[in-house]
């Protein structure tokens, strides 16, 4: 096994799991779109090799999501919408850089 930094300064967690048919889950409650959208975002900043934005399945948190968690910081998200990815970025991103 090898030990090594890791190589991104912000990781963003975006829970996209789907729950059978009937179950609060983040994947039906625009998971997937949230995730998307950081991404996009993260790319458009030209970020793509210092930010990374991993999909992921349940964070054991499946009322409150969409979730995304963001580490370094430990920061959990909940009730995220695409709508909200560009105040995430500026919080967690942007602001990071000054």
């Amino acid at each position: 096994m090898n030990t090594q930094p890791v190589p991104f300064r912000r990781i963003f967690l975006a829970c996209i799991n789907e729950r059978p048919a009937g179950e609060t889950s983040c994947g039906p409650r625009g998971g997937a779109d949230v995730a998307a959208a950081l991404k996009k975002g993260v790319n458009d900043l030209g970020l793509k090799a210092e930010v990374r934005v991993t999909k992921t399945h349940c964070l054991g948190l499946c009322a409150m999501g969409p979730n995304v968690i963001v580490y370094p910081e430990g920061t959990l998200l909940s009730g995220v919408t695409p709508a909200d990815v560009p105040a995430i970025l500026d919080t967690f991103v942007k602001a990071k850089e000054k």
